[in-house]
């Protein structure tokens, strides 16, 4: 019998798989809730008898796609179609942290040319502001500029801490930087502190984002969703 997230899973994953056409460019996030998901968007697809080329976001999940049969591609038009990602946190305005995975960079570059973003999260990752209850921002930076970022995070409010593997050494991303999850108290202008983050020498991306339009299903522990949604 299936548990009340995977129904809620199922319902999503045929909902916005139903709006994809042939011949799509998509958009692929990382994380644990997209390994979820895809197995249910490719079956509806190998139902639909419609077969996407996928952008995947890391090595992660493209293992997950190539392991579905799908077919991997890289970004080669200007806009892609559709994103479908998770968020590690979400805001009442539908702003989100995200880069818990390491993916950030990919993430926001994929969904900084998409022409429709789609967040599926579990509704425990709601919350009414950005870095409530602990919550931090990962910030993907060069490791020459490791000092001076840490600092320059400091001077904007932030508790910097380089993300270490599990021997204890930094944790580098598939682009060969480290990451910072930097704490701040709960972020009141999502959209000003993004462009903070990003104006530093060094920092090559922040785990703020803030897209227009999105729509963010909402996995209930009762097997249903809702949807959320921002223009």
């Amino acid at each position: 019998m299936k548990d009340r997230r995977a129904e809620s899973m199922e319902k999503i994953g045929k909902l916005i798989t139903s709006r994809i056409g042939r011949g799509a460019l998509l958009g692929l996030g990382s994380g644990s809730t997209m390994a979820a998901l895809l197995p249910v968007m490719t079956a509806e697809l190998k139902e639909r008898k419609v077969r996407p080329r996928w952008v995947p976001t890391s090595l992660q999940i493209q293992l997950v796609a190539q392991g579905l049969d799908q077919e991997i591609t890289a970004i080669d038009r200007p806009a892609v179609d559709l994103v479908v990602d998770g968020a590690d946190q979400i805001d009442a305005d539908l702003n989100l942290i995200k880069g818990g995975g390491g993916a950030l960079f990919r993430e926001k570059v994929i969904i900084g040319c998409a022409k429709r973003t789609v967040i599926v999260a579990d509704e425990r990752k709601l919350s009414e502001k950005l870095c409530s209850d602990g919550m931090r921002v990962p910030v993907e930076a060069h490791p020459f500029a490791r000092v001076p970022v840490a600092e320059k995070l400091r001077l904007l409010g932030g508790e910097p801490k380089i993300r270490l593997g599990e021997r204890g050494f930094p944790l580098y991303t598939e682009n060969g930087n480290i990451l910072f999850d930097v704490g701040f108290e709960p972020i009141e202008n999502p959209p000003v502190l993004e462009r903070e983050l990003k104006s530093i020498a060094g920092v090559v991306e922040s785990g703020v984002f803030t897209p227009s339009p999105v729509e963010v299903y909402v996995i209930q522990q009762d097997g249903g969703y809702r949807v959320l949604s921002k223009n």
